[in-house]
């Protein structure tokens, strides 16, 4: 046995044991946040894989994290309030699609990681800062505004995130309102994928192999949910959109 053979065996272990840990950690800040998964996970897959590869890859975890989360929170959805964010986000998907297939995926990562960063950051300082009234329009708007973002980096929940965080909602409700936003944009985005002939056959093994670190992962953040105060969760979130911002642009 080479040595090249070697080596080329026990690079692929340790490409596999990374992507794991970040599976991990990426689900364990979407149990406990509701969203962050693919901006946490995607920073190393995006350096291990092509976007085309990295992107339905995310998809397909993050959906499984976002199923396990709303089978344990079932009585907290707010499918109903959901819908005006998903007008929005499935207009916004081919847009996002398009993005992807046409301009290097890190670069606009970058760019909306360094809005997220500037968000987090504004928000932290001043706390106590809420948004009146509904708004129907603006709804429609961050659901457009995620499927653009989930089509072109598997990351649809920042932006109706930001605009629950902004409306003061408890973490029950932000919850209620962005994890079937996600699950659902994120699943739509994965057909567009499949009809765009964009998947890959190695992404139904790699994730096998994953499935297993997210839904423990996932499982451990939602007891770190269940243990925290409207307060804490708001600041939990800006903490991850924060970290989001920043791993996006490295």
């Amino acid at each position: 046995m080479s040595a090249q053979y070697v080596g080329s065996i026990l690079a692929d272990h340790i490409t596999l044991i990374i992507t794991l840990l970040t599976i991990f950690a990426g689900s364990l800040a979407a149990g406990l946040a509701g969203f962050a998964f693919s901006a946490i996970t995607g920073a190393v897959l995006f350096h291990l894989l092509a976007p085309v590869e990295a992107v339905p890859l995310l998809l397909a975890c993050s959906i499984t994290t976002q199923l396990f989360s709303i089978s344990k929170l079932w009585h907290t959805m707010q499918w109903r309030q959901c819908l005006p964010y998903l007008v929005g986000g499935f207009a916004g998907i081919p847009i996002g699609a398009e993005l992807l297939k046409a301009f290097d995926a890190r670069i606009f990562a970058a760019g909306f990681g360094l809005f997220l960063i500037c968000y987090s950051l504004y928000m932290l300082l001043r706390p106590n800062f809420v948004a009146r009234g509904r708004g129907r329009f603006a709804e429609i708007a961050a659901g457009f505004a995620g499927g653009i973002t989930g089509g072109a980096t598997a990351f649809p929940g920042a932006i109706p995130a930001v605009w629950c965080s902004v409306r003061g909602f408890t973490k029950l409700e932000q919850r209620g309102i962005v994890q079937p936003f996600i699950l659902l944009m994120q699943i739509a985005t994965l057909a567009y994928y499949s009809r765009l002939g964009i998947l890959v056959s190695a992404t139904l093994t790699t994730y096998l192999w994953c499935a297993p670190a997210v839904i423990l992962g996932t499982w451990l953040g939602l007891q770190f949910f269940d243990r925290i105060d409207d307060k804490r969760f708001r600041q939990v979130v800006l903490f991850f959109l924060l970290i989001s911002g920043a791993i996006l642009i490295v």
